[in-house]
């Protein structure tokens, strides 16, 4: 069978006219998803920096957070996904932790947060150890190639997973995007460094006094952050969305019965 190709062009455009539909058609749900992470981004401010610099505390933090974001935004997630690929509309937000599709949602959600993360923790531990520069560098630039390769190859499950799909699992995503990581990986730099570049020039802008914590441009600063992680999120769950659209074929068809001995 002919694998499927994505097409990058073509599905940016049709991903930013569908995010366009999304933020008219579901704002509670955007705006949930804002209040979410400015609340997150808050909450980090009065963490002591003294408990969040040390190795072991400031992993468990991390994780904390990690958890946190991945079990709040789960639903947003799950709600973008289902808008984009079934043009169905959540009109507010919900926690619905006893569904187990939910659960099993979250449980990916948060694993690919965690893993994304990995080459950053796997660095801060080879500076503890007292590595070498060129050998942390070296092992951190592995890590991170290898993170960012897998991720991308998993990119279709997520949205597999929102819209209940017979074939949602890992193997079968990994099958689906085989050659396509470069690909998926141009769509995501193309969609989302015209965001990155408005917060690098919102830092810049602000300056040296927005990083100190309550002075009001540190709370524009807070404000203007959940504004762009809002903006990216929902750009990154509708890109995801597309790319599992065009890609998708193993995950949608259900496991073929095993034959009787």
């Amino acid at each position: 069978m002919r694998q499927r190709r994505l097409q990058i062009m073509p599905t940016l455009v049709a991903a930013y006219r569908d995010w366009g539909r999304l933020l008219t058609a579901m704002r509670a749900i955007i705006l949930s998803a804002f209040l979410i992470l400015l609340a997150i981004s808050v909450a980090e401010e009065f963490v002591p920096k003294g408990l969040s610099e040390q190795q072991l505390s400031g992993e468990a933090l991390g994780l904390v957070k990690d958890a946190v974001w991945a079990f709040l935004l789960a639903p947003v997630v799950i709600a973008v996904h289902r808008f984009v690929i079934l043009d169905e509309i959540t009109p507010a937000y919900t926690l619905p932790v006893g569904e187990p599709g939910f659960r099993v949602f979250f449980g990916w959600l948060f694993a690919l947060k965690v893993f994304v993360g990995l080459p950053i923790d796997l660095l801060g531990i080879l500076q503890t150890l007292n590595w070498s520069p060129r050998a942390s560098t070296l092992v951190f630039a592995v890590a991170l190639i290898a993170a960012v390769a897998v991720s991308l190859r998993l990119t279709i499950l997520l949205p597999a997973l929102a819209v209940e799909a017979p074939g949602a699992t890992p193997s079968h995503a990994l099958a689906d995007t085989k050659g396509q990581a470069l690909r998926i990986l141009s769509l995501f730099l193309l969609a989302l460094l015209p965001w990155v570049a408005v917060d690098i020039g919102g830092v810049l802008l602000l300056g040296p006094s927005a990083q100190i914590t309550g002075t009001p441009l540190a709370m524009i600063f807070l404000v203007m952050g959940g504004v762009l992680q809002m903006i990216m999120l929902s750009i990154t769950a509708v890109i995801t969305s597309y790319a599992f659209m065009s890609l998708a074929a193993q995950v949608r068809r259900a496991a073929e019965p095993q034959a009787p001995a």
